[in-house]
């Protein structure tokens, strides 16, 4: 038996992420991006492809999805969908095996595949309706090909690299175009000029529908305002996002206090490890680099820190081979590293499987739980909701209520008018004010508007949601003069 699993040990860890993977998909409720697409895909096939478009997205993982949900497989919207991105997971552990592991030292391969498959950054990224894994999966057979390009230059290496590329670009702009520009530098080094022009012409050709899109958003990304920011200093948010990514890597984003401590202190070790095996392997170290500073640059203009590792998660999968590489090598550092990763994968899979540990706080959101209070204690004539816009997640709240539910939202311009409006009406008797703890709204919208509703109605209960941890709030008193909050979220009850 044993003998057989060194030699086949994708029988053994491909069920287990399966398991992982599949069990309680509708655990969490869908966030704000998740939970737009979710909207999206009960529209027509032009309302989800114009819907892509406007939301700065290639269209293939949307027409994909749109074909999967009109499967009658009998399941819920959301869980449905999300069986699609883990079918997606499922198929990249599939070509990495075959593509990268399957002639490497057993040890190497198996304990990559054990801390893949059991990975929670993976397990909570493939478990989303959204994209993320079927970048995994088409940059993972790119970049083989890509290499296998550069040392054989025939049309079929050359084929299978374009059509993965096109689609890698019809999915996700920044692994697509990193991808496109580390075939540039590889195939360039080794003045591979003829399969390069190939390649440019088909993914000219290939992508030619979809480059005004392209093209649009590259000049969006250009002007993009930055987003939520920790610190509150541009300079001081890039170390944060490359801690932040290192710590989902490593360790997952739900981790209790103490083990995310012991992660820390392994993590110097395990990128010392990663760095010895770029020099076992250095063609792959490469590519990864290029991958990932291609990556990383192209991200972290666009997304606040939180929503960092989701973007390059197509990157996991060479940060854990080149350290599982460097573990071999290194034993005795290498089986503290494995040891203290293997532990914290585990118990990373508890806190995800328990919603506790969440270091983004919007992912166990518990919006049914939230939306089914207010729809059990009120009704549309005589009830406002009034939402945060501007760091809440109102789209998750839409999905969650369904329609029938129309609510305000803070950063509205007209929201200040309408409210008044309902409060003068007196059959509204009840006011329901979700909001973050944490007033990031242009001249303090949300605290205003509490203010306001105080002084025409009586407060009579908050529910507090997902509260921060004591090294949390520590953090936060570090980076920030303000009295850190308890709690992430709350939904403030007014009655008269």
């Amino acid at each position: 038996m044993i003998r057989f699993l060194r030699r086949y040990p994708l029988t053994f860890f491909l069920p287990l992420q399966a398991l992982l993977s599949l069990f309680h998909l509708g655990l969490l409720s869908p966030w704000m991006d998740e939970a737009g697409t979710l909207l999206t895909e009960h529209n027509g096939l032009s309302d989800v492809i114009r819907f892509a478009a406007h939301d700065v997205h290639p269209p293939l993982f949307y027409l994909l999805l749109f074909a999967w949900q009109r499967l009658p497989l009998g399941l819920d919207w959301a869980v449905q969908a999300r069986v699609l991105s883990v079918l997606f997971g499922l198929l990249a552990t599939v070509a990495l095996d075959r593509l990268w592991t399957r002639d490497l030292p057993v040890r190497v391969r198996f304990w990559f595949l054990a801390l893949w498959s059991l990975s929670p950054c993976l397990l909570l990224y493939t478990r989303m309706s959204r994209s993320y894994g079927l970048q995994v999966l088409l940059v993972v057979i790119a970049a083989a090909y890509l290499l296998r390009l550069v040392d054989k230059p025939d049309w079929r290496n050359g084929g299978i690299l374009a059509l993965s590329v096109l689609a890698t670009l019809y999915s996700h702009y920044a692994p697509g175009l990193a991808l496109l520009g580390a075939a540039h530098v590889l195939l360039g080094l080794r003045r591979r000029w003829l399969p390069l022009l190939a390649l440019d012409a088909a993914v000219a050709i290939g992508y030619a529908p979809w480059i005004w899109r392209l093209a649009a958003s590259l000049g969006s990304w250009g002007n993009h305002a930055p987003g939520y920011s920790l610190t509150g200093r541009p300079w001081l948010e890039f170390p944060v996002k490359l801690a932040y990514w290192a710590v989902s890597f490593t360790m997952g984003e739900a981790v209790a206090d103490p083990l995310l401590i012991l992660g820390l202190i392994a993590l110097p070790v395990a990128v010392w490890l990663v760095w010895a095996g770029a020099h076992q392997y250095p063609r792959i170290a490469s590519l990864a680099g290029l991958l990932a500073v291609a990556g990383f640059v192209a991200v972290s203009r666009w997304v606040s820190y939180p929503f960092v590792p989701a973007r390059l998660l197509f990157l996991l999968p060479f940060f854990l081979l080149l350290l599982a590489a460097g573990a071999a090598v290194h034993r005795r550092a290498g089986n503290f590293v494995l040891g203290v990763m293997l532990l914290l994968a585990l118990s990373g899979d508890w806190c995800y499987f328990h919603r506790t540990g969440f270091r983004n706080k919007q992912y166990p959101m518990p919006m049914r739980e939230i939306a089914a209070q207010i729809r059990e204690h009120s009704n549309p004539e005589t009830t406002v909701i009034v939402v945060d816009s501007a760091n809440s997640d109102p789209t998750a709240l839409e999905y969650a209520l369904g329609s029938g539910h129309p609510f305000l939202q803070t950063t509205f311009p007209d929201t200040g008018r309408k409210l008044a409006a309902r409060l003068a009406d007196r059959r509204v008797r009840t006011v329901w004010f979700l909001r973050n703890t944490h007033d990031v709204t242009p001249g303090a919208l949300n605290t205003r508007f509490e203010e306001e509703l105080r002084r025409s109605m009586t407060p009579t209960t908050t529910y507090y949601y997902q509260p921060y941890t004591l090294l949390e709030r520590a953090l936060m008193s570090a980076l920030g003069p303000a009295e850190p909050p308890w709690y992430f979220h709350e939904l403030l009850l007014f009655r008269r």
